[in-house]
């Protein structure tokens, strides 16, 4: 910290220590006088010695009030010598009296300077931590924290620092994201345009073989051979539809109404699950493709089907919650199935990474691919329990302009 801002810093404890002395000095230099005024007063002193004077000639000329006026007299004089004790001692009280009081403005004044230093240097050290929340965030640092919760302008400024924080990394790994399934659909399209014609032309030439060979014992191999030519057909076509995945046409739409369009549209397509939505009352306007968000979700319950019916299990559920975010719109669909194992977590929405025998690996591939041209994402998050749980998050749709 530079000298200039050390001696900024310093100016206010300064300040309040000389007010707190002066105003505490003045305050010892009034009561003082108020408290020890009335013991110093020369003719409160003479009334009380003429008042004993008068005591002492009644009780002479009024003998049946002698034992009345020596009362009297005896507490008179013992007020007298009271005064004259507090008027003898005056100065050494006063002196106590004004070191107590400008001791404890001292007090007071260094704790108070003590508390502003303390205050500026944990200030300054806030401020620091938030330069260099700063100064990693420009040079493009990924989650970046400042741990500062206070609730004054720096507290709000770090929260704003670490909300632009995270937006730039999500935006980071959304764009990373794209591009790498970018490479993937371009290597997709070069390879289902090179395997169209070889399996063309070996379907015709299977189909010439089975008509040659129909006096031989051969129909066993030729159906295994055709069954294998029609999965490497599907699988041309898989990879030819994600190399061919269309550009979203979104419109304003309301999302709880699009996902209660698809469970109630979908609700028995599925015999292993039963569809259940939760959503708000409010309407969640979206701008999205309608046709490919209901792709997105067909692809998801066809995932959790197909996992139930590998794990042997007659019935699961699959319930969608809907419910506004940062910014967006969190959209979770939640099965209660055998879940995800732990070594396809890492590559689950990378292109041909599948955990399920017969599997392309395209399906989740293409439904992230989907979320991110929306603008928005799709991923798995943890559970407590079995099954697996993936939000899609959508952002808000800007109001748009009147006509």
């Amino acid at each position: 910290m530079s000298a200039a801002a050390v001696t900024r810093s310093l100016i206010f404890p300064a300040v309040l220590v000389a007010a707190t002395a002066a105003v505490v000095g003045l305050l010892s230099r009034e009561l003082s006088r108020a408290w020890f005024l009335p013991g110093l007063q020369p003719e409160l002193i003479g009334q009380l010695e003429a008042s004993l004077a008068d005591q002492r000639e009644l009780a002479r000329r009024a003998p049946e009030s002698a034992e009345l006026r020596r009362q009297r007299f005896d507490r008179t004089q013992a007020l007298l010598k009271r005064l004259r004790i507090l008027a003898w001692s005056r100065d050494r009280l006063a002196q106590r009296h004004a070191a107590l009081l400008l001791g404890g403005a001292a007090a007071v004044a260094l704790a108070a300077g003590g508390l502003q230093a303390w205050r500026q240097s944990r200030r300054d050290r806030r401020l620091a931590r938030l330069q260099d929340a700063l100064r990693a965030l420009a040079q493009g640092a990924a989650d970046v924290s400042v741990g500062d919760r206070g609730r004054d302008v720096i507290g709000r400024v770090g929260r704003m620092v670490e909300a632009v924080s995270r937006a730039q990394a999500r935006d980071r790994r959304r764009l990373a994201s794209l591009e790498d399934l970018a490479r993937w659909q371009e290597a997709a399209r070069r390879h289902a345009h090179e395997m169209r014609t070889p399996l063309a032309a070996a379907a015709l030439d299977l189909a010439r073989l089975r008509e040659a060979g129909r006096a031989l014992p051969l129909e066993g191999p030729i159906d295994d051979l055709a069954s294998d030519l029609r999965r490497l057909g599907e699988f041309a076509q898989a990879i030819a539809a994600f190399g061919r995945l269309p550009e979203p046409r979104p419109a304003l739409r309301d999302l709880a109404g699009l996902a209660g369009e698809f469970v109630e549209r979908f609700a028995g397509a599925w015999p292993e699950l039963e569809l259940s939505l939760a959503r708000p009352d409010g309407p969640c306007p979206a701008r999205v493709d309608a046709d490919l968000l209901r792709q997105v979700l067909v692809n998801l319950c066809d995932n959790s089907a197909a996992a139930l019916r590998q794990a042997g299990r007659p019935r699961g559920t699959m319930r969608l919650t809907l419910a506004a975010g940062a910014g967006g719109f969190c959209l979770d669909a939640a099965d209660d199935g055998p879940g995800l194992p732990a070594e396809a977590r890492a590559r689950l929405f990378q292109p041909y990474a599948t955990c399920r025998p017969g599997g392309t690996g395209l399906g989740l591939a293409i439904s992230r691919k989907i979320l991110l041209d929306h603008g928005g994402d799709l991923e798995l998050l943890p559970t407590a329990g079995p099954g697996a749980l993936f939000r899609l998050w959508l952002p808000r749709a800007a109001a748009e302009p009147a006509p």
